[in-house]
């Protein structure tokens, strides 16, 4: 029987990882339904209920923070591996705690998705001795920052945070997930410096992080092509593809 994989969501990267799914990009993968408010017909697969959610083989988180606090601890605590896509909601530390436990207690795993960044595979490497620093900068189209008069008033870029990760997620949860997930993968949600600026040029988000350590250095750059919504990059959904091959395969590249 094929593995199934239900998606808590029903908008762009779900929906697009779903078609995926359906037209065989993922071998022996079958998409289970969608539990979401508005459900959209076109998508293929059934509406589900949150009871029926932890019965599939895996389940996709892409609903923002809120639907990973309501739903993420009961599938993990089901056994059913969670692969999440709102990486901001674990700076919470009281969620990130919850999650980890029902996960420990059930064998299941919180799948942390690369989405629209890169070398997540160097810095948890790097940590394993010291990282003295690490800097992720998101340049954003000003339009996902700031209201439209704002954006429209911007003569050139300008930065809007520099701090710790864990500040840049409470000011801009729907577009910090990147620096999230740095941040879990490097020196934590503290330690990690976040810089956010806002570009009216720009029209899809650009990413850079650097680090140096025991290891040496690196800098990482992604200029990143837009999905339908202009708040998440293309890839995002390229990376659940790539997360659920992983599952599947009998070759597993670390991410």
């Amino acid at each position: 029987m094929p593995r199934t994989v239900a998606f808590i969501g029903a908008g762009t990267i779900a929906g697009e990882v779903a078609r995926r799914i359906a037209a065989g990009d993922v071998p022996g993968t079958a998409v289970a339904g969608f539990l979401a408010r508005s459900p959209d017909a076109a998508l293929p697969g059934p509406a589900l209920d949150a009871a029926a959610l932890p019965n599939a083989d895996v389940v996709v988180e892409a609903a923002g923070h809120d639907a990973l606090r309501e739903y993420g601890e009961a599938v993990l605590r089901h056994g059913t591996p969670l692969v999440c896509l709102s990486v901001g909601a674990l700076a919470d530390a009281g969620l990130r705690r919850r999650l980890l436990e029902a996960a420990e207690a059930s064998g299941a795993r919180l799948l942390i998705a690369s989405g629209a960044v890169g070398g997540l595979d160097v810095l948890r490497a790097a940590a394993e001795a010291v990282l003295h620093e690490v800097i992720v900068e998101q340049r954003k189209p000003a339009k996902t920052l700031m209201d439209a008069t704002e954006a429209d008033a911007l003569a050139g870029p300008v930065v809007v945070f520099d701090g710790p990760v864990a500040e840049v997620v409470a000011r801009f949860p729907k577009t910090t997930n990147v620096a999230a997930a740095v941040a879990l993968a490097g020196i934590g949600f503290n330690d990690t410096r976040a810089r956010v600026i806002a570009d009216p040029a720009l029209d899809a988000n650009q990413v850079r992080v650097s680090a140096r350590g025991a290891f040496g250095a690196f800098t990482l750059e992604l200029a990143n092509v837009a999905s339908a919504n202009p708040r998440t990059s293309a890839i995002v959904a390229q990376s659940v593809v790539a997360t659920l091959r992983a599952l599947a395969g009998p070759v597993v590249v670390p991410a």
